[in-house]
């Protein structure tokens, strides 16, 4: 990476690739799929959860940024913290634990009521889109590397552009599928 602009472009070419990880890949059929089910196919409802999934992929990607820039943690380095570890492990056992239906989190009396007669649809992207994107941070690809590496020794707000464009490069295909569904029959189907 020789310049800025360079790294962003890598940066949105490294995080369009960390969707093709593992780790990260059969993360987005389901997530379109689910917006399409969930919004009952009307497309605007599908559109405005693309965007909330999306932004909440770039909210992750924004305090990932604040740490790497102000804190000096560079990527992956929130996962060799003990503390966010256990945090990590303890959110993916739980959430295992209720898909296998060995018990079912009850949400608050307070927030049930609030809740009552809405749909939480929209909310729920935001939330998958911040936890999708929590657990895919792990993985990494082609162009990221050298990326990030060049980055963390620019100044504060290029690292933050820099993280930004990695974000953005992971959110365009759910904004791009949320918004043409049909582009779905050319994702690989998950399993």
């Amino acid at each position: 990476v020789t310049g800025v602009l360079q790294a962003l472009v890598f940066g949105i070419l490294a995080g369009l690739l960390l969707n093709f990880m593992p780790c990260v890949l059969p993360v987005v059929s389901i997530k379109i799929l689910g917006f399409v089910r969930q919004a009952g196919e009307e497309k605007s409802i599908v559109v405005k959860s693309g965007l909330l999934f999306a932004l909440g992929i770039l909210t992750v990607f924004g305090v990932l940024a604040c740490l790497a820039a102000f804190l000096g943690y560079g990527w992956g380095g929130l996962f060799q913290k003990t503390g966010f570890l256990v945090a990590m492990i303890s959110v993916v056992f739980v959430l295992a634990l209720s898909m296998f239906d060995v018990f079912t989190i009850h949400v608050p009396a307070l927030a049930g009521k609030a809740a009552a007669g809405t749909k939480n649809t929209l909310t729920d992207a935001f939330i998958k889109g911040v936890l999708a994107t929590f657990l895919a941070t792990p993985c990494s690809g082609p162009f990221l590397g050298g990326t990030l590496a060049w980055a963390m020794l620019q100044p504060p707000l290029v690292i933050f552009f820099v993280f930004i464009s990695v974000g953005a490069g992971m959110a365009l295909p759910y904004i791009v599928l949320s918004m043409y569904p049909a582009l779905l029959r050319f994702v690989p189907k998950p399993g």
